[in-house]
């Protein structure tokens, strides 16, 4: 099968993953990036919450770069682009490949506005293109475990389930920009998106959501506190954010409480899962959380080959989890 030529746009610290998720892959090559800062500035130290496979210059060295997307268009014709610029870029440059007839990989959050975002969706149905937003939690193997908890129902109905999610303020590439950081949309749209997706794709849509009026905001620190409530009797808090101060380390995890049990993890022993029941506690093994990149990609580049809609991470998802973000405020 002939591999899916790819444009990566936007070579900050997830456009160096994606970009060495792309080299390693059997379904896609990359035969450009996109970025208009200054190719030698770019292989500088990016930051970012985790430490994953990163492209370097060396592993680049026959890749053509380019200051603009059209110029890259216009050179090399791609079957697809990965789209990780920053949040206030994300609908003007992802309608704009799709209109050129490319499928789209886009980080999340999709953009801020929901009309917009299902706008997207509809180009990329009318254009008969893959679209799928990087909500990267659904692959991480120790959320997969609690999915299949929940499903097959082996520790009876879920009852409690808290969602953690935390890192320093980000103070690193375009976060040092002030106009990136007004329109990025914060904790809320950039970070603890990933819970509110997640939570919504294992529970659907909330009955009722509640935060404290306002988002705590002191000390340089964005912090969300949330609660969902279901008819079912299930409640959903989702806890984190931008913290004071910026070295603070990521850290994220779940608690599930079910009727029989619960299910626990921590990104401070990310290869496990300790599940509780009568009285026992065993360690479940589970796959490194950084690979979940490479899944990820490598799911979208097979919908795409296959010319498949990408169902397990559905745009309209992504869509309908920026509509539940604003109901937060």
């Amino acid at each position: 099968m002939k591999r899916l030529r790819m444009i990566v746009i936007g070579f900050g610290f997830m456009g160096k993953t994606h970009a060495a998720n792309i080299l390693s892959s059997d379904l896609l090559e990359l035969c450009g990036v996109v970025d208009s800062r200054p190719k030698d500035s770019l292989f500088a130290n990016t930051g970012g919450n985790l430490q994953t496979d990163s492209a370097d210059a060396a592993s680049l060295a026959d890749i053509p770069f380019f200051a603009s997307i059209e110029e890259a268009f216009a050179s090399l014709q791609p079957d697809g682009v990965v789209i990780a610029l920053p949040t206030v870029a994300h609908e003007p440059t992802a309608r704009f490949c799709l209109e050129q007839g490319c499928h789209v990989f886009l980080e999340k959050p999709v953009c801020l506005d929901a009309e917009l975002g299902a706008a997207l969706v509809q180009t990329a149905i009318a254009h008969q293109k893959t679209f799928m937003v990087g909500h990267c939690v659904r692959f991480m193997p120790a959320y997969e475990k609690l999915r299949e908890a929940v499903t097959g129902g082996t520790l009876g109905a879920l009852k409690l389930l808290t969602l953690d999610r935390a890192t320093g303020a980000p103070n690193w590439g375009a976060w040092n920009d002030p106009a990136v950081r007004e329109s990025s949309g914060g904790a809320l749209f950039d970070l603890t998106i990933h819970d509110i997706d997640y939570a919504r794709h294992l529970l659907g849509e909330p009955d009722e959501v509640w935060s404290p009026p306002g988002f705590s905001q002191t000390f340089g620190s964005e912090y969300v506190n949330a609660t969902w409530r279901y008819e079912s009797g299930t409640t959903v808090l989702i806890r984190g954010g931008f913290l004071f101060p910026p070295e603070r380390p990521f850290e994220c995890g779940y608690s599930a409480l079910f009727e029989r049990g619960a299910l626990l993890h921590s990104s401070r022993e990310p290869d496990l899962v300790w599940r509780l029941e009568g009285g026992s506690r065993q360690a479940l093994p589970v796959a490194d959380a950084t690979d979940s990149y490479r899944q990820e990609l490598e799911y979208f580049a097979a919908c795409a080959q296959d010319e498949k809609p990408p169902v397990r991470c559905a745009p309209e998802d992504a869509v309908a989890a920026v509509r539940l973000a604003w109901r937060h405020l």
